[in-house]
């Protein structure tokens, strides 16, 4: 058995970004849900593993054909090699960029792309056409690759406790392309280090609809404008 691999995404993966690997002979024929251990997701699932530069990292999920992955957040430089082992058996290394960060906003279909995976917080319904957020109220987005946090993210750990880990450079956002206010940017509580919650306020001057744009930007580095929107009502 030789086993392929392929990332889902080629934008730039940067330290504790989640990542999705598809290929064949990655990982057992049933899908195999990871569950931390004291708090922490180990390095292996249903008997996979990834590797980032050697480096083994926090394993989400994995396979025959899907695994997801944290990049470590001891990862640096200008590029890394991901391989997948199963079983005794190694993938082809896969060479990717790597970035300091590298934000990407998680969507209701998984695929980074369409309506966003995010949460109206007045009454915690999950945003879609037929449960908009109104202008004025606040929504949480979710999203990954806001790089390096302090306090210091740790692999695989589960956030937790009165001081959660937030981005060393500040989070900006946009809704239907006007400047919004972010009410916070850091770790999602009870969820993986990785995984970045951003509560963002609607702001006036929009036009509302069920395809509203939305973006994030953390330091110089945004997601791609267009391709992740939410569903807003009128005013409040």
């Amino acid at each position: 058995r030789r086993q392929r691999s392929t990332l889902a995404r080629t934008p730039p993966v940067s330290p504790g970004k989640i990542v999705v690997i598809y290929g064949t002979g990655l990982g057992p024929s049933k899908l195999v849900q990871n569950a931390p251990v004291s708090g922490v997701f180990s390095a292996q699932a249903g008997g996979t593993i990834v590797s980032f530069n050697g480096a083994p990292a926090p394993v989400i999920y994995a396979s025959a054909t899907q695994v997801a992955a944290i990049a470590p957040y001891s990862l640096a430089g200008t590029s890394a090699q991901i391989t997948v082992s199963w079983q005794g058996e190694s993938s082809v290394a896969v060479t990717v960029p790597v970035a300091a960060r590298a934000p990407s906003l998680f969507t209701s279909n998984q695929t980074g792309a369409g309506q966003a995976a995010a949460v109206n917080v007045a009454d915690g319904s999950v945003n879609d056409a037929a449960h908009p957020v109104a202008i004025g109220a606040y929504i949480a987005l979710f999203a990954t690759g806001e790089g390096q946090t302090t306090p210091p993210g740790k692999d695989g750990q589960i956030a937790s406790g009165a001081v959660l880990p937030q981005p060393n450079l500040k989070v900006n956002a946009t809704v239907g392309g006007v400047p919004a206010e972010v009410a916070y940017a850091g770790a999602a509580p009870d969820l993986v280090a990785g995984l970045m919650q951003v509560n963002v306020r609607i702001p006036p001057g929009i036009q509302p609809g069920g395809y509203v744009p939305v973006t994030i930007q953390v330091g110089d580095a945004a997601t791609v404008p267009g391709a992740v929107w939410i569903a807003v009502a009128g005013n409040q």
